[in-house]
């Protein structure tokens, strides 16, 4: 009798063993993740799970900004909604730095999602301008969901991050224009020298003129004189020599 009651509690046992091993597989089990990426649109970049700063997109004041957020459930397949991630939901608070561009004034995304069975996914896709003007700036933007079982005994959350890097152009400088070179100055040609101007004999007048017309007068007179006297003197000696 004895023996037969310790066969009976081994068995007992045993079923409950076995039920206990087998309660995991028959749990909810529902597995979300969520990856949130980013594209600079502007520049034509790839679409990058930037979680960092090292990996950050670069962007320029006024770039358009594409962000990608999927929620995924990764379970395995199961029958009766076991796996399913059921009550999600998806919020997006906005860094400083961007601003949506159909609705520049929103600040926060928040997204009721509903269930999402097993092996599939959920994405949302967002368009952001980058407003800062602060070269270097690193700007991280956060999307986080939260969800659970269908009978709420699997609660899931989590996060990811999507980081830009704001980069200001340089303003150019002004192109340095290059000087024209002077023209050399042509050599002077030398001035000939100037040929010495012929004193001009200024005609005397007036008194000085009465004077020598005076003298010349004499002069001739005294001469004419002179002639007479010499003509009559060879008159007389002529007639000295004919007597």
């Amino acid at each position: 009798m004895l023996k037969a009651k310790m066969l009976i509690g081994i068995g007992i046992a045993g079923l409950l063993a076995s039920f206990v091993v087998a309660a995991p597989a028959m749990a909810w089990n529902p597995k979300g993740t969520i990856v949130k990426k980013v594209q600079n649109i502007t520049a034509g970049s790839e679409l990058v799970d930037a979680n960092t700063a090292d990996s950050a997109v670069e962007a320029k004041p006024g770039d358009i900004i594409r962000y990608v957020i999927t929620i995924s459930n990764t379970a395995a397949a199961a029958d009766k909604q076991d796996n399913d991630l059921a009550f999600v939901k998806m919020t997006d608070t906005f860094p400083a730095g961007i601003e949506m561009v159909d609705t520049p004034q929103t600040r926060t995304v928040t997204e009721t999602i509903g269930t999402i069975v097993p092996q599939k996914s959920i994405t949302k896709e967002y368009q952001f301008k980058v407003t800062s003007t602060t070269n270097g700036e690193v700007i991280t933007n956060k999307a986080c969901f939260d969800g659970n079982s269908i009978v709420k005994d699997k609660p899931q959350q989590g996060c990811d991050d999507a980081v830009i890097k704001v980069k200001v152009p340089e303003t150019p400088k002004p192109p340095v224009t290059p000087e024209v070179p002077k023209t050399p100055e042509t050599p002077k040609t030398p001035e000939a020298p100037k040929t010495p101007e012929t004193p001009q004999v200024i005609p005397k007048t007036g008194a000085e003129t009465a004077l020598i017309s005076g003298g010349l007068g004499l002069t001739g007179i005294g001469y004419a004189a002179y002639n007479a006297m010499r003509s009559r003197r060879e008159l007389i000696r002529k007639m000295l020599n004919r007597s």
